[in-house]
């Protein structure tokens, strides 16, 4: 449904994430990779014990064939079940590209657009979809239709996109439960934010919501157009590209009505899904000499609803309903290798928000933000990971560390940590999630 919901709550929260994980090669195969994995995050006491952090297991899989008598063969997918019984699956990519030829290429699927490293990067999934297992690592899901590349002949290194589909899939993760009898919406997933359980309506005291879904039908959500072009020039280190792409939100948005029921001693809350499109637009501009890159990138969110919110409606579900125009400029620098990683990256939104003012609208992910990558390799068996994001406007923080021990060909072992912190003031993106910690160790079968 997409909703945005939740209370906020004041607290920090340090993770710390301990892994172990077995791989055996299950088979030799240039085209194919994965893993099947299973972890559990009890080994320190009240760290992350919420309901659907504290096991899960994953499997992933991903066949590549960049060149056969058809042409160019792509299928990835990822599924992760947790400790609540919720199954999340993702459909990264699924494609066919024809052979390509001197100027002309066709692609029929679905497939990630690389079209803004800004939106991938910091996660904000306004172009492609998310996987969304967890927000750490969101990942990315690809758009359902036909891409065409058309590399001119003449100027070298231009090249012009189009992206055109009949067909819109939401985001699926994290998901909402719906249960139509007992008129609730709840979720088995940590990452989900389900609206509040009851309301207090002041004089009559608090009462159970119950929540009338209105179901869309599955042709009222698919059948939605999206259309798009990217023209880029490139040539050994330079990349200088533009976009646009009208599209369906990725995320299903609601209209709610409340009213209050005396008879039955509830509020009922009637939710339909509605279905708004948005033009999102950007730019890059890149820089690569062997392992070192430096990018600038913008992109830019316009609504083409902008849909009024209930003050009413929010207060007693915590439902918002509101849109605003997102405007991000990100820049970053990076050397990665075969040796060691590290990376320096910048986030900034230009469009206002006022959390007092736009209390309606859902919480920017990112405001001003930094990150700061590490990695390095330590002779044949060992690495070490660390990621720092730090929001320097509402000081929400997030951090990995993972260490990874190759204890024979086939098995490898992992330590690591993970950690939100969230203002005190609780009033973020993250606090809705500030106690989303785990302590874990786990296996992994790779093939």
């Amino acid at each position: 449904m997409g909703l945005k919901l939740g209370t906020m709550k004041t607290k920090m929260t340090l993770l710390a994430a301990l892994s172990a994980s077995t791989t055996f090669a299950l088979a030799s195969n240039d085209y194919i990779s994965g893993h099947f994995g299973a972890l559990t995050n009890q080994l320190v006491p009240n760290v992350g014990n919420v309901d659907g952090n504290r096991l899960n297991a994953d499997w992933e899989f991903d066949f590549h064939k960049p060149n056969s008598e058809v042409g160019e063969r792509r299928a990835t997918f990822a599924a992760l079940v947790n400790d609540r019984g919720l199954i999340g699956y993702s459909v990264q990519e699924l494609y066919l590209g024809t052979n390509n030829t001197k100027n002309h290429s066709l692609k029929f699927g679905r497939f990630i657009l690389p079209w803004s490293k800004t939106d991938a990067f910091w996660g904000f999934g306004k172009l492609n979809n998310r996987r969304n297992f967890n927000f750490f690592t969101p990942g990315q899901e690809g758009l359902i239709g036909v891409d065409y590349k058309y590399k001119h002949s003449g100027i070298r290194g231009l090249v012009l996109q189009l992206f055109a589909s009949p067909i819109f899939v939401p985001e699926t993760n994290p998901a909402l439960d719906i249960n139509k009898r007992k008129r609730t919406v709840t979720s088995r997933s940590p990452w989900a934010d389900p609206p509040s359980r009851s309301a207090d309506t002041g004089a009559t005291g608090t009462k159970k919501i119950d929540y009338i879904v209105d179901y869309p039908s599955i042709s009222r959500v698919i059948n939605r157009y999206s259309a798009g072009m990217y023209l880029g020039w490139e040539d050994n280190h330079f990349l200088i590209d533009a976009f646009v792409i009208r599209k369906p939100e990725n995320q299903l948005s609601t209209k709610v009505n409340v009213a209050l029921d005396p008879a039955n001693d509830v509020v009922k809350a009637y939710v339909s899904p509605q279905f708004y499109y948005h033009d999102v637009y950007g730019s890059n501009v890149k820089y690569k000499n062997k392992d070192l890159e430096m990018y600038f990138s913008a992109i830019a969110i316009r609504p083409n609803t902008f849909p009024d919110g209930d003050s009413e409606v929010t207060r007693l579900t915590e439902i918002k309903t509101e849109k605003r125009r997102e405007d991000y400029v990100g820049m970053g620098i990076s050397k990665i290798n075969d040796d060691y990683g590290m990376g320096l990256n910048y986030v900034v939104r230009l469009s206002p928000f006022d959390r007092d003012r736009d209390s309606l609208a859902t919480d920017p992910r990112w405001n001003q933000a930094v990150d700061i990558y590490l990695k390095k390799v330590i002779g044949q068996s060992l690495s070490l990971m660390s990621d720092l994001k730090y929001d320097m406007l509402t000081t929400d923080r997030l951090f990995m560390f993972r260490a990874d021990y190759m204890a024979s060909q086939t098995v490898q072992l992992n330590l690591g940590v993970n950690m939100i912190g969230t203002p005190e003031s609780g009033k973020s993106f993250w606090s809705t999630y500030t106690n989303n910690d785990a302590v874990y160790a786990g296996m992994q079968y790779i093939y």
